[in-house]
């Protein structure tokens, strides 16, 4: 699989990967990969059988990435793809996800993101959060915290719609 170049992106590393979807159940749920990159969260959450990805990145080489990637996997009929800014996806966007990957870049990432992807959940779905294990997530009303564990610079949040 192909990756954008790391001054683009900054990928999740596969032990954290595994871990993640070590946790998560992801068959037949629709995942949404928001601040996609190269697509390695959504493209594991099809081999874990997701019934769809939505990727979001607002960079044309991330998204030529994206697709390059899904044609060599033979996955197009599961993937979908936009190039967008996130806070321009949020405002267009009528469908819920079960599953929301957020991995923006540590400088983007804060709370008003959290709330804004939150809402594009159903009720019961995870919202996973990748951020600078400094930083801090605030209490949200609709969300419950289901776990938060730190490896190296990096925190994984897992938050439930409820």
């Amino acid at each position: 699989m192909q990756l954008p170049p790391q001054a683009i992106t900054r990928a999740v590393s596969s032990k954290v990967r595994a871990t993640i979807f070590n946790k998560l159940e992801v068959e037949n749920r629709r995942v949404l990969d928001i601040f996609a990159g190269g697509g390695t969260l959504g493209f594991e959450a099809i081999s874990h059988g997701a019934q769809e990805v939505t990727f979001v990145d607002k960079s044309d080489l991330a998204i030529k990435v994206i697709k390059n990637n899904a044609k060599s996997l033979g996955v197009e009929k599961l993937v979908k793809i936009k190039k967008s800014d996130a806070k321009q996806f949020f405002k267009n966007l009528g469908l819920k996800y079960d599953i929301i990957f957020l991995d923006p870049p540590y400088a983007e990432f804060n709370n008003t993101l959290v709330k804004s992807t939150s809402n594009l959940l159903q009720l019961g779905g995870i919202l996973v959060v990748s951020c600078s294990s400094r930083s801090k997530l605030s209490d949200f009303d609709e969300l419950t915290k289901l776990a938060e564990k730190n490896y190296g610079g990096t925190k994984i949040v897992y938050l439930q719609k409820i």
